[in-house]
């Protein structure tokens, strides 16, 4: 019981010393004193007062030593606040305004680090792993030496992958509700755009199942034919990457009923054009004969 109110009674100091410190300095005009209490709040992790005495007095220092120190701090103290999109563009604005300093390229570093750290679970809006990938790239095209470059190109891989696996779940969304077409194109491009995929060969068979689908069930005659050829050449794909794939039962079935209908197609096709001709033979010795009756 007397360790945990001597806990909070410490608490309690800590807490007032810090309000008392950010009090005195936002009563205070004396520029210097400001950021020695905005500092000292900084250090004692108090980042939010911090920054708020920071603002403050920003302007005042510019084109001085300190106000490097400033851009800096705040940069840190909103990273270390969780703030990451508002810390990776001030860790960008300070290596672009103080490209001698020491802290550049760690500057830049965390500029990308801070992204990375925003890039939310797959299954949510990828607009901040996109900026995650080319800043991170960025700085590896920056510093190529910098002993950050292995670490980045970990991140990147990690961030690329998370884009295809919601490829690859966005594209099985347009599958399971029927909407055979989208998702062919779909998994196509997600093949496309991560063609080392751990998903590749998962994806090829969904394509093909895509494809069976529109061009043996959801196809008209006039556009059937060339669905099943494409139906067709997407399993040949499929056999080309992976000869032993782990869908071969189910691929074969597949391109069994693909076979079957191509050629109830170009027969039905042929008796169609067959039909076409006589029709159209018919209508001309019609007209030629009315012609003749005048």
């Amino acid at each position: 019981m007397f360790k945990k109110l001597s806990l909070v009674v410490l608490i309690g100091a800590s807490v007032m010393s810090c309000n008392k410190t950010y009090n005195k300095a936002m009563k205070s005009t004396d520029k210097d004193e400001i950021f020695t209490l905005a500092t000292q709040l900084y250090e004692d992790g108090k980042y939010d007062l911090a920054n708020e005495l920071y603002e403050k007095i920003s302007t005042s220092f510019v084109g001085t030593e300190k106000a490097a120190d400033i851009a800096y701090n705040m940069a840190q103290a909103n990273f270390n606040e969780k703030n990451f999109r508002l810390a990776g563009h001030q860790f960008k604005s300070f290596a672009g305004a103080y490209p001698m300093d020491a802290r550049a390229e760690e500057a830049l570093f965390k500029s990308a680090f801070s992204y990375y750290q925003d890039s939310p679970k797959y299954d949510l809006d990828q607009t901040s792993t996109y900026t995650a990938i080319s800043e991170l790239q960025s700085f590896i095209n920056t510093y190529p030496e910098s002993a950050h470059v292995s670490e980045d190109n970990n991140y990147i891989t990690e961030l690329r992958q998370k884009l295809e696996l919601k490829a690859y779940e966005i594209s099985k969304v347009y599958y399971k509700t029927m909407k055979y077409k989208a998702a062919a194109v779909s998994f196509d491009n997600m093949i496309d755009e991560y063609p080392d995929s751990k998903f590749r060969e998962e994806a090829m068979m969904y394509s093909l199942r895509s494809k069976a689908e529109l061009a043996l069930n959801f196809s008209r005659l006039e556009s059937k034919d060339l669905r099943l050829q494409e139906a067709r050449t997407q399993y040949l794909l499929l056999k080309r990457y992976y000869p032993e794939t782990k869908f071969k039962s189910e691929a074969d079935k597949l391109m069994e009923k693909i076979d079957k209908d191509i050629i109830e197609t170009k027969k039905a096709l042929a008796d169609l054009d067959i039909a076409r001709k006589a029709a159209e033979a018919s209508q001309a010795e019609a007209i030629k004969e009315q012609n003749n009756n005048k």
